[in-house]
């Protein structure tokens, strides 16, 4: 059973490894980029990740706990200042690891360790793989199916009962334009 195994203990003593994560945390926040193995890279970003969710409250409990990581002030200072405020509105993946290939002294896998920038946007969730259903087209009822057919051809029998009227209203006023029309011009003709 693997019961409270969650860190990789990295083939160190737990002083070596608290030191080395926070250095390596340090660097990170420093340069914003760092290049190690890809194991060391996984926990430091663990680490990397509480610091900076710590940073985000910005309180000075929140200043003392993240100090007994980072050790050097000014990027302490940089940590609260300006890399917190950037992920205030992202909820966590703070950094990112990138696989670099094989280090040729000794086969080691290394990895890029980088801060995500401020407008990359988080992954969506994953899709799901559940079971598709196809859909099945149930007939509708007849009662409510007779009750739409006879709603649309009342609708129908008003639109255009609606246009026959505007079509005679045309025609009366075609009419009665005719009409003016007709009247004025002998008038204008006797005036010449």
């Amino acid at each position: 059973m693997r019961h409270n195994n969650d860190h990789r203990k990295l083939s160190r003593t737990a002083a070596h490894r608290k030191a080395m994560l926070g250095n390596m945390v340090t660097s990170l926040f420093e340069r914003e980029r760092i290049t190690t193995t890809t194991v060391k890279a996984k926990e430091a970003r663990r680490v990397a990740e509480r610091m900076i969710t710590f940073a985000r409250k910005g309180d000075l409990a929140a200043r003392r706990h993240v100090a007994r990581t980072v050790k050097d002030p000014a990027v302490l200072r940089k940590l609260f200042d300006d890399i917190a405020p950037r992920y205030a509105e992202r909820p966590g993946g703070y950094t990112r690891v990138l696989k670099t290939g094989i280090r040729k002294g000794d086969a080691a896998q290394t990895a890029i360790l980088e801060l995500v920038g401020k407008d990359d946007k988080p992954r969506g969730k994953k899709k799901s793989s559940r079971k598709t259903f196809h859909k099945v087209d149930i007939p509708e009822s007849p009662v409510i199916a007779a009750k739409r057919a006879a709603e649309q051809a009342a609708k129908k029998d008003e639109e255009e009962a609606k246009a026959a009227e505007e079509a005679a209203k045309k025609a009366e006023e075609e009419v009665a334009a005719a009409e003016a029309g007709a009247g004025e011009a002998p008038a204008e003709e006797k005036k010449e």
